[in-house]
């Protein structure tokens, strides 16, 4: 397969994540309401509609980052440490990798995501931000590889009877991203099977429990269902646009918890789509700009 280029990618398909709420939801009934996590309130929705810019900035500059995760069907959430420098571990890699043209950094470790182990071969995943990245395909030691895309790789994800690729980049003026569902790896080929544009950068992705893979762009909510369709679920307000979501957690019952700058996100499904609760902690009822720093109070 012929390395996939990022212009070419991103006009590859005519499928777009716009369908309305009303469309995809509106046989389903509504779930059980999910009790607040403890420590947690949801802030008031009205405060949300026209936030100052005082407010916005606050957002903005929190230094509060919350990671949300799934512990056997209990959502959990933390706060996410920010990222020591340099890599404290890394997947093993095939023996005879060497660094190619189109890897970030200067060593073969350099904003590697993932590598992957298939039965006769390796898939490896770079992001190194605006440094670039991408998808090799390598044989069993490494000494001979196959670029298959060439953008940054957000998420690389069992799928059905094979891959989810989640690829994309949000760095000063650009904001794309891509989806490819390919057959698994069979030594240095990989079908590609489908290729969807997305309105931004991918982040956040979760598998749910009939295996449809959900994740968030600049934009809003989006869903690829087992059949590889492309759904748009909800629309962010604008003002979230800087609070970088990080994680997603989906609990038993559906409901899903995106974890980001400042709040958490609380989604619960109704027969109109999704209702939406921004969440704080409870030391966190009033708050103010101090510098750089949004600063909370009981």
């Amino acid at each position: 397969m012929s390395t996939l280029n990022s212009y070419l990618i991103q006009f590859s398909v005519a499928v777009f994540c716009v369908l309305p709420p009303s469309v995809l939801f509106g046989q389903q009934a509504t779930l059980p309401i999910e009790a607040v996590p403890d420590g947690w309130y949801v802030y008031p929705d009205s405060k949300l509609k026209n936030p100052d810019e005082a407010t916005l900035r606050c957002f903005n500059y929190s230094r509060n980052e919350w990671q949300v995760s799934n512990d056997r069907g209990n959502i959990e959430i933390e706060r996410r440490l920010e990222q020591a420098s340099g890599v404290t571990s890394l997947p093993s890699l095939p023996p005879s990798l060497k660094l190619e043209q189109g890897m970030p950094g200067r060593t073969v470790t350099a904003g590697l995501r993932t590598a992957i182990r298939y039965q006769n071969g390796w898939l490896i995943a770079y992001d190194a931000g605006e440094w670039g990245g991408g998808l090799w395909l390598t044989n069993e030691d490494g000494s001979k590889t196959k670029r298959i895309i060439d953008s940054n790789v957000r998420a690389v994800m069992p799928f059905d009877d094979g891959i989810l690729v989640l690829s994309g980049l949000a760095h000063m003026g650009t904001d794309f991203g891509n989806a490819f569902i390919f057959s698994n790896p069979n030594g240095l080929e990989m079908p590609l099977q489908r290729t969807m544009w997305l309105d931004g950068e991918p982040s956040a992705p979760a598998i749910a429990s009939d295996g449809a893979v959900f994740f968030v762009t600049t934009y809003g909510l989006c869903k690829i269902t087992r059949t590889g369709e492309l759904q748009r679920l909800i629309s962010f307000p604008k003002w979230t646009r800087q609070q970088y979501p990080n994680s997603m957690a989906i609990s038993p019952d559906g409901t899903i918890f995106i974890g980001m700058r400042m709040f958490v996100l609380r989604l619960r499904a109704t027969p109109a789509g999704y209702s939406e609760d921004w969440l704080l902690p409870n030391d966190c009822r009033k708050f103010e700009l101090r510098g750089l720093d949004c600063v909370c109070e009981p």
